[in-house]
């Protein structure tokens, strides 16, 4: 973009850069954008979304990590709750990681909004950990659907092999 065709920065970017002191990014040592009220906002409601699904999250990690501590203990009497303890500890394991990107990336949407000087800083670094969310949530996706595929396979073998077929019919004597 040439100089002529440059974007005017907001006003209150612009008396920041007509102080002598505009704010250095720590990436590149360029002044960086400041959002309006307006736009701080829309990132604060997404911040507050964001912290209230973290909560159920949270919930559903302590309750599955609960279910796998009780589990654990009834290992001893029968060795197969070792898959619902590993199944259930897994989910809370996976609740809790999720939880922890969505709060890393609701705080960085915050400082947004509460802050000056840094506003895409903290804004990528939002998007950072909301990226690393869905990434996982992704992944669980696409197991998912292989899992189905696998399943639907599956079902089609057996009905065109005839292993649905009811028990058959005993002969009885008259």
């Amino acid at each position: 973009m040439s100089k002529h065709n440059k974007p005017k920065p907001p006003e209150h970017v612009a008396s920041q850069a007509d102080s002598g002191s505009p704010q250095p990014s720590p990436v590149d040592g360029q002044r960086e954008y400041e959002f309006n009220s307006s736009q701080n906002e829309v990132i604060n409601q997404l911040a507050n979304a964001m912290m209230w699904v973290r909560i159920p999250l949270m919930v559903s990690g302590l309750m599955q990590g609960m279910i796998a501590a009780g589990l654990a203990f009834r290992i001893p009497q029968d060795g197969a709750h070792i898959i619902g303890a590993l199944g259930y500890g897994l989910g809370a394991v996976l609740s809790f990681v999720l939880a922890s990107w969505l709060f890393k990336a609701a705080s960085s949407f915050t400082r947004v909004t509460t802050t000056s000087g840094q506003d895409i800083s903290y804004l990528m670094g939002g998007l950072k950990n909301l990226g690393s969310w869905f990434d996982l949530l992704a992944f669980f996706v696409k197991l998912y659907l292989a899992l189905l595929a696998v399943l639907l396979v599956l079902m089609l073998i057996g009905l065109v092999t005839g292993a649905f077929r009811g028990p058959e019919a005993l002969p009885t004597a008259v």
